[in-house]
């Protein structure tokens, strides 16, 4: 070999060098925590497939890797272009099998590397796939199976390999422990809502507060919730490891105004939200949406109900129920207060005064007629009994001499004056007892 070709072959061999090179460094300058898995190509017997049909075989089972491992959770399938450029001098990417996989797969910086191996027994073709984890030197799992033509065979590589793949998954399980916090303490727990990679449920179950397994990766975590501001962040998980997510989410506020009345009539009292007090009435400014909002002086608080649905600003005016009095109100009251009492006590001043008439009237009223019986008696008694008997007297009698008429006389006489009396006395005592019956 002369001189020019040997430096032509030098030149390439520093190019290739320096394109390897490259292509590392690329690889190495990709997240620390990817997951590279390199699919090498399909082996076969002497005169069992052709270079096509070994190639397109190597493509099925690359393929299935990549439905596998997705790529959302970190993990990069490396392309044909990418192994050959990573192997050594002079090596094909078909030279590699045995041994060779797991050395090939640490000379181009793979975590994983699967190869399939074709053959025949008796008349069907078979084909065994291995899957070799690079650090450790480990066979992760294997399948084998047969079929009478490469149709059949690519519809076992497509049926079985998934499994083989989902190894690596479970192999690289890390944990991560949502924990976000509320931190105004409104709402419900039950509100929020959970999202790893876009979904709200893994096997069917929920996403909610707690430890979950990821895959190894990147993922993209989501919290919402009605009350608060709504998060979306990346968070890097590993194997065998728990990453805690402990996000405080920040209350989603709203523009509020809020006037007071009562009777008909405006109310200045206190405004207090999450029990304190922000202000008085009317009350603006910015509230948060779920927040639990309060008007009223002492034991008169009552609560204001916010009914946002979508709005951006929310005008509320409140009647009040109760409120506490004013200096206003509390005089009027007072001053109410004594004409009551003032009613009350000449309300009660009549009825007693009612009773102890009544309680008069029912002596008085037997006492007042007695009198008038009396006194009609008096009279009575006195004309029929003895006045008129003396007078009787002195017109039947026939006198001898003068003095026996002058003494008659004189007892006539007297007779009325005592009747007079007794007229005098008789009429004093109906006049009294008429004077006690209607009086009392």
């Amino acid at each position: 070999m002369n001189s020019v070709n040997m430096i032509g072959l030098s030149l390439r061999a520093c190019r290739r060098q320096a394109l390897q090179s490259i292509v590392a460094f690329l690889f190495l300058a990709l997240p620390a925590l990817a997951t590279h898995v390199a699919v090498l190509e399909t082996t076969a017997a002497k005169d069992v497939l052709t270079l096509e049909e070994k190639q397109y075989l190597t493509d099925v089972l690359r393929s299935e890797a990549v439905k596998s491992l997705p790529a959302e959770q970190n993990y990069t399938i490396m392309t044909r272009e990418n192994i050959s450029m990573m192997l050594p001098p002079g090596k094909a990417v078909e030279d590699c099998e045995g041994s060779c996989l797991v050395e090939t797969g640490k000379n181009i910086s793979a975590n994983y590397v699967a190869q399939g191996h074709v053959g025949r027994f008796a008349n069907n073709l078979t084909i065994t796939v291995e899957l070799y984890e690079t650090a450790g030197n480990k066979l992760m799992g294997s399948f084998s199976s047969k079929a009478p033509n490469i149709e059949s065979l690519e519809t076992e590589i497509r049926q079985k390999s998934s499994g083989l793949f989902s190894r690596i998954l479970a192999s690289s399980l890390g944990k991560v422990d949502l924990q976000p916090v509320l931190a105004d303490k409104v709402g419900h727990e039950v509100e929020l809502v959970i999202r790893i990679d876009g979904e709200s449920k893994k096997d069917g179950r929920k996403y909610v507060r707690g430890t979950w397994e990821l895959a190894s990766g990147i993922h993209e975590i989501e919290f919402e919730h009605r009350c608060y501001e709504s998060q979306k962040f990346k968070v890097n998980v590993q194997s065998g490891k728990t990453v805690t997510v402990n996000n405080s989410l920040d209350a989603t506020m709203g523009n509020f105004s809020l006037t007071t009345n009562f009777n008909g009539a405006f109310r200045e009292v206190p405004v207090f939200v999450n029990g304190v007090m922000v202000g008085r009435t009317p009350f603006t400014g910015r509230v948060p949406i779920c927040a639990k909002v309060e008007a009223g002086e002492d034991e008169f608080r009552e609560t204001v109900v916010l009914e946002w649905s979508g709005k951006e600003k929310l005008e509320i005016a409140h009647n009040l129920k109760n409120a506490k009095p004013t200096a206003e109100e509390l005089r009027a009251d007072s001053l109410a207060s004594v004409e009551r009492m003032a009613e009350q006590m000449a309300a009660e001043e009549a009825a007693r005064a009612a009773a102890a008439k009544e309680k008069r009237s029912a002596i008085a009223k037997p006492v007042s007629i007695a009198m008038m019986v009396l006194g009609l008696a008096s009279v009575g008694v006195y004309e029929n009994m003895v006045a008129s008997d003396e007078r009787k007297k002195y017109d039947e009698a026939t006198f001898d001499n003068q003095k026996d008429f002058d003494d008659q006389w004189d007892k006539v006489e007297s007779a009325k004056t005592m009747r007079n009396i007794f007229y005098g006395i008789g009429g004093g005592l109906i006049g009294a007892g008429a004077v006690v019956f209607f009086v009392f």
